[in-house]
Parts: structure tokens; sequence; C-alpha cells
């Protein structure tokens, strides 16, 4: 099957991208080679189209192969600015083999120069977007998705996914728990399935026994009732993400709200209906079995064509229980199946939109149970100060107040664990959370008063003005570390300041920060010098990464001190 999907490919890829390539630098070379180099330009074009959703206008411009592209064939930032995609692709006319090694090592440097902000290393086609990419590598939220599009049959060779691998890591991720990078290998039968752009996703039919069931009496038809969680469990071994088709997100592994669901599976089985939200499923069709009769205790149906589009993240820690060998089996959960028969064309879109926007509940909601914040406010409002900590709430102006996110990162920032630092870096969230692992009470408890988070907020703002000056000054890799760093230069500021006095009000603060910036610039020139002599790759990574904050935080303080 080689030649003829290499045909189909090369049909789709002529009729889409290929016009589009601008071929002006290859005037002077023979006409074969130009139409293949034109070939393998558009191949890449077209694996960014389909992976990053742009159309083929936007693809083709993104376009960086010629003469000093590094290894580098195209680059893109999706609309939302949230992934960052760089391709580089090889069209194979025979249709055979596939990424050769000399290829991988000259693509691992040109990323490694790109997120390392080494401009004068590129071509004029890459170095001309340093604004549009530099803004998006400096944004500690972008992910970047490296691929090799090849039009060869043969799988990615074990030894070439290894060294991408261990470079993806080591460069990228920076070994910690949160990836940053991933790679992705487009060989030939990857690209032909690419082809396809309506590919459905196999159709997924159920077998539902549904226990205290009811039917909602109206137009689309609905049922509803409890399924035992080890069906649910059934249905994602089975199935896996294609039960989340219409889902705004499939499963977020490792989550806060996964680790609280999977907790409730293994401590509270019988409770865990009371505290899920349940989930809703969108069918093709509704069919009940005469097996039980109207007994509404338990009733048995099929359910065709279905589509899970609000509650995966109850699916997801469902699945991780079971395959942590935890009970499920006394668990039950709320299911709701809405039929689309009838329906009007609008009507899946809008039950899968708003149920997964209304009412949402994050981490900071589950604050304002708390008293702590309760006394927090009070406090400050005895000393004329506005603090906020429910959601839904304006924050007031810096001059007379701060809200719970100011304050939690910048009591994290002072705490003597650098952990808790690089925790706010990555996701503030974690830091509300108030389980066994949990750091809320560390942050906040009985002994912290209003006087050392307006103080501490006070350090953290400073800091924050000190780097949005600095940055202009800065250029390439030095700009992207004092970007990046400003959770770990805010806990050695901490540092080095007197904290153990911080809850006195007598002790002169003023004083002791008089000298704040100085100390700020000193320590940031520190470590903009220790991270650039000691720790190479994507700054974005580094500063997630609390071992390697932890090590680069004492060589600063040993040399500054």
């Amino acid at each position: 099957m080689g030649l003829l999907q290499l045909t189909q490919i090369q049909h789709r890829v002529e009729a889409t991208t290929f016009p589009l390539v601008d071929m002006t630098d290859k005037a002077s070379h023979r006409p074969d080679d130009v139409r293949i180099n034109q070939l393998s330009r558009a191949l890449a074009a077209f694996a960014l189209a389909k992976r990053g959703g742009f159309s083929w206008e936007e693809a083709t411009a993104s376009l960086t192969d010629g003469d000093g592209d590094n290894g580098i064939d195209a680059v893109a930032v999706t609309s939302d600015g949230r992934r960052l995609l760089i391709v580089q692709s090889k069209w194979a006319q025979d249709g055979r083999g596939s990424l050769a090694l000399d290829d991988m090592i000259k693509f691992r440097e040109g990323i490694s120069d790109l997120v390392q902000l080494r401009w004068h290393r590129f071509n004029d086609k890459i170095a001309t977007r340093k604004q549009e990419l530099e803004g998006a590598l400096l944004n500690p939220l972008i992910r970047i998705e490296v691929i090799v599009a090849h039009t060869g049959t043969s799988a990615c060779s074990p030894d070439v996914r290894l060294r991408m691998d261990e470079f993806i890591t080591e460069t990228l991720n920076d070994n910690s728990a949160e990836d940053v990078g991933s790679f992705h290998y487009l060989g030939q039968a990857e690209l032909h399935q690419l082809l396809l752009d309506d590919h459905q996703k196999p159709r997924i039919d159920l077998s539902v026994d549904l226990a205290d069931w009811g039917q909602f009496q109206g137009e689309p038809s609905a049922y509803y009732g409890q399924v035992s969680a080890s069906q649910i469990a059934d249905w994602h071994e089975h199935h896996g993400t294609n039960l989340f088709g219409k889902n705004v997100r499939v499963v977020l592994h490792d989550s806060e709200v996964n680790e609280s669901l999977v907790t409730t599976l293994k401590s509270e089985p019988e409770a865990f209906w009371y505290y899920n939200n349940g989930i809703t499923i969108l069918c093709q069709g509704i069919a009940k079995s005469p097996a039980y009769g109207v007994d509404r205790r338990v009733g048995s149906f099929s359910f065709s064509g279905v589509d899970i589009v609000n509650g995966a993240q109850t699916v997801g820690a469902i699945s991780r229980a079971a395959r942590q060998g935890i009970d499920v089996s006394r668990a039950r959960v709320t299911v709701r199946f809405i039929s689309l028969e009838g329906s009007g064309d609008d009507f899946a879109y809008e039950v899968t939109r708003k149920t997964n926007t209304q009412n949402r509940i994050t981490g900071r909601d589950f604050l304002a149970l708390d008293s702590h914040q309760a006394r927090l406010k009070d406090e400050f409002l005895l000393e004329g100060l506005t603090y906020v900590y429910k959601r839904g709430e304006s924050d007031p102006e810096a001059s007379v107040g701060c809200s719970v996110t100011e304050a939690t990162v910048a009591l994290a920032c002072a705490s003597k664990d650098v952990n808790l630092s690089t925790q706010s870096k990555r996701e503030i969230s974690r830091l509300w959370y108030a389980g066994e692992r949990g750091a809320y009470a560390k942050l906040f408890n009985p002994q912290v008063t209003y006087l050392r988070i307006w103080r501490s907020v006070g350090v953290l703002r400073r800091v924050e003005e000190f780097l949005a000056q600095e940055q202009t000054k800065l250029d390439g890799r030095p700009r992207g570390i004092a970007i990046h760093s400003n959770r770990l230069l805010l806990h050695l500021a901490f540092c080095q300041l007197p904290t153990n006095k911080i809850d006195d009000p007598r002790f002169d603060w003023d004083t002791a920060t008089a000298d704040l910036d100085s100390l700020i610039a000193s320590t940031l020139t520190t470590l903009i010098d220790q991270a650039e002599a000691h720790y190479p790759g994507y700054p974005a990574s580094l500063f997630k990464n609390a071992s390697k904050c932890a090590s680069l935080g004492n060589e600063v303080l040993s040399t500054t001190g």
C-alpha cells in the first residue's frame, strides 16, 4: 500500500499547500530537485495545518525551510497562543525509509537554539518572526509539539526516537513532572490518516443497567439514573478516549480534581454519589429492554452512538482507581442519557458547551468555606484594607488591598520550602488543596496574620515591578530566564530578608526593605549567570523543576551571600 498511499498523500498536498509554497530561493536549481523540495515544504505546511488547525495559507506562511533554517522547516503558534508547533519534513519520492539520524540531530540542535532564543543562528524566515515566537516561548503556559513528517513507510527507528525522547525530556521538560514538550512522528500511515478531514471516531454502543431510573418528559427524550462505577470503568477500558468525542476536554491526568475523586473512591465509595456531579451522555438512540419490566429500581437499556460530553474527569478518575486495584463496585454515579433523535442542529453543541461552562467549581471556590480566610478579611478590614478571597469578587486597587491569589504566591515564595514557590509557578490551584498531601495548611493557618500577607505581597509587587523594567533591557536567553524565574527570584529575595520579624508590627519593615531593589538586581544578575553556566535548555521548564530550582537557588545564595 506504500505507493498507493503516497500517491493519495501527494494528490492531497498538491491540492492544498503545494501551490502556495514560495520557491523563489531555489530558482537556479534543477526543476526535478525544485519539485521534490517544494513537495517537502508543502508537506511541512500540510502537517502544520492538520495538527494545529491552521488554514492552508497560514500554515504555508509559517514555512522556514531554506538556507540557514537550522533544521526547522516550519514553526507556528496556534490561535489561542497555547501551543507552539515545530516541524521538520522529508518527502521520500519512493515512499521508503524514515527520519535519518543526521537529520534528527540537526533538528534537535535547531530546537535547542530556538527555545534558548538564539536568533542569530537562524535565517530571516525565523529571525524576522522573533517577536511572535519569543512571545510564545516566554509564555509559561506554552506547550511545544515537535513534529516530524516523513512519507516513508518505515516507522521511526528506535535509536532516533530514543534520542529525540531523551532530548525532549532533558531540554523541554527538564525532567519535571509537567510535560512542556512532546514528540510526534508522522510517517506515511499517520499522514494518510490525516487525509480524512472529517474522520469520525468509531461508533460506541453501550448496554447499561440503570438503577433508580427515570425519564424526562420532554423533547428530546432523556433518561437518568445511577450506574455502578465498575460499569463506567469497563467503558473506559474498552473504548478509551473515543468516549469523549464531543467533550471540550479529555481526562486531565493527575489533576487536583482527579486526585480528590480517587481518594473518595478509595476511602468513601458509598459517599461518591453525594460528592460527584455525575456524567452527561449524548446518544443517537435509546432502547429499553423488556427485562425488569416497569420496575424503576433497575432497568436494562441500550444506548447507541454515545458521546460523554460532561464528566470526563469522573470517568478518568474511576478508571485510574480501578487500575490501581481499588474496588470501585460500591460507588455509584448519576448519569444522564440524552437522545439526539429529533433534536435541532445546534442542540448537541449547546448541551456540550453549557454543561462544561455553567457553575464550574474551582479550588479557589472552596476557600470561601475556610474560617481562616474570613478571619484574614476581617483583619484587613480593621486596617482599612480589602482582602478578596471569593471567586467573582473584584480585586481591590493595589494600594488598598490584595486578593487571595496574590497572597498565596507571596506566602509560598516567602516559605523556606522552595517546592512551594515552584508549585506557585507550575499550578497555583494545587496550593489550595487541603488533602493529606496538600500545601494549604502550610500557607494559611491560625499563625498567619494580615500583616505577614500584606508585607509579603509588597515584596512580590516590588519584584514584579523590577522585572517588568529589567526585561526590556535584556535579550535572548537572559530575557527568558528573567521572565520565567520570577517566582524563584522572589523566593531568593525573601531568603535575604528578615522574614522572622515580618509578623511583628513594631519592627520597621520599611527600613529593612529599603534596599530591596538593589538586592533584587544583584540576585537576578547572579541567577542569570548561574543558569547560563550550569542549566542549559528551555527556561520555562527549568523554573518548574523543584529540584533544579533548589540547586540553582543554593548556588545563587552562596554566591551573593
